[in-house]
Formats: structure tokens, sequence, C-alpha cells
């Protein structure tokens, strides 16, 4: 059985829908078919997930003659043998591209419960970073950057009152409007009293503002600014994890289940050796 719709006249013309009914040997089959969404999502949204795809039933149009139908496959010369290749053909095609769907569809789920994971760990190492009280090497150039392109991420923070940086201070973050978090802003940057100091602060800020902005859609999208940013940080001792990298231009490596049994193989071999080491060690103490 041949769906109508990937059938063509012998004129190499798709038929019209309306025609389908007429067509000798046609009918209605109901079929279950994989459907995959394409979901759209919020850049600012740090809750997104990825639509699942799902199964539902269809109709759809076959003919269960082709010859009597009077119809041809696209590209197709009518004769059986090349029907038949063709056939193949397009169903390994079409199967290659779902695999490949599927496939997408995995890797945006694992990385996006990878990158909460790491978002995690990344704060609490930047809230350990922003208490600092001297700045690292190379923070100037990252604050001229941030401010004399007036980059986005630092202009929101800014008409925002630094939300992000508050959070990583451990201060409460003000609510309200008309100048709300302006005392707060202003505790902050009085207590930079030196030349150092005040650097600090600053870094502090333009670092808190980027990652106010990081979410579920940075490994997906990363720009020149996320690689900018986190490479300063991996320069000042943050250690990625391999979602995080992306960011910073590299390519991720799969891990597979081979991979996985000679990792679980490595470390059982290791904590074996250990154990020889330990029960040599205490033999020598005891001699």
């Amino acid at each position: 059985m041949l769906r109508i719709e990937r059938l063509v006249t012998e004129d190499g013309e798709p038929l019209a829908e309306e025609k389908w009914p007429n067509v000798p040997g046609a009918r209605v089959h109901v079929v279950k078919e994989w459907v995959y969404p394409e979901d759209e999502y919020d850049e600012e949204s740090e809750d997104y997930e990825p639509a699942e795809p799902y199964q539902q039933y269809v109709p759809v149009w076959v003919v269960t003659d082709l010859a009597a139908s009077g119809l041809r496959r696209r590209g197709g010369s009518g004769s059986s043998t090349a029907d038949s290749s063709n056939k193949g053909e397009n169903e390994e095609e079409a199967e290659a591209q779902r695999e490949q769907q599927r496939q997408e569809r995995r890797r945006v789920i694992a990385n996006n419960k990878a990158w909460a994971s790491a978002e995690t760990v990344r704060r609490e190492w930047l809230a350990t970073f922003v208490a600092r009280k001297i700045a690292p090497k190379g923070a100037e150039a990252l604050i001229c950057e941030a401010v004399v392109t007036g980059h986005h991420s630092l202009s929101k923070a800014m008409d925002h009152r630094h939300p992000m940086l508050f959070t990583l201070l451990g201060v409460d973050v003000p609510t309200g409007y008309y100048g709300a978090g302006h005392d707060e802003c202003r505790k902050i940057a009085n207590k930079a009293s030196t030349p150092k100091t005040a650097t600090m602060t600053t870094l502090a800020a333009v670092v808190a503002a980027w990652e106010a902005t990081t979410g579920k859609h940075s490994w997906r999208n990363p720009s020149a600014w996320d690689a900018r940013v986190l490479g300063a940080l991996v320069e000042w001792g943050y250690q990625p994890s391999e979602v995080e990298r992306i960011l910073l231009g590299e390519e991720q490596q799969p891990t597979t289940d081979e991979d996985a049994s000679d990792n679980a193989d490595d470390n059982a071999d290791e904590a074996s050796d250990n154990a020889d080491d330990n029960a040599d060690e205490a033999s020598d103490s005891a001699a």
C-alpha cells in the first residue's frame, strides 16, 4: 500500500487532494505516527524544556494496486523493479532522518539537565569569586569591554539594580518599583573604598550581569560574549563542565555505553591497585 500524497500522475504532477477518493483502489487507513514538534523557546526563560515527541493516530489515503491507480512514484519509471528499489531507498532515508531527530532530541534533554546541574556549581563558585578583595589579572580589560560597548547584559542588570549580584553576595534582592535597590547598590559601592576593591566590585557586577542572562538556551546558541566571560572565568580558576565548554567553541564529545564500561573497568582496576598498595603499606608498618 502506498500513500497517494507520495505519488504523482503519469505527467509527474501531484494529484489534487479532492480527487483522491476517485482513484481506483483508494482506501483510507488509520496509522500511528511519531510527531516531533518544532518547539519554540524563550531565550530569557530558564525553565525551558524541549517538547517531547509523541504518537498519534492519523488517517491517510492509500492505494492497494499501484498499476490500477494510474499513478506512479515520484521520480520513478513505473516498473515494479524501480518501484521496489525506490521504496526501499525512501524508507531507509526516512528512517535515517527520524533517527537523527531522535538523537538530537535526546541530546537536548541530556544537555538541559547537565546545564541545570552546572548552573548550581557555577553559581556556588561565583559566590566565592565575587567576595574577593582584589581582582584577578585581566579583569580591567573585561570591565572595559562590557562598559564601553554597553553590553546588553550589563545594561539590563543596571536597569534592574543588579539582582544577580545581590544573590551572589548573599544580599536580599529588593522588590518594588521607583528606585527599589538603589540604597543597597550604594552600600555595595561605598564598601569599595580602595582602587583595588572598586575594581573587584565592578568586575563582580559585570560577571553577575552575564550570569543573570545565562540559561538552558546558552549552550544551544552561545554568543561571543558567553565565550569571552566564561573563558575569563576559566583563566581565573573555574573548571567548566562538558556542556559549558560548548560556549567556548569546544565540540561536545558523545559518551557511549562502551566508554562508560571502560571507565567502570578503569575505576575498578584503580580501586584494586589502591587496595593492594594500602595492604603492602600496612604490612611494611607492621614489620
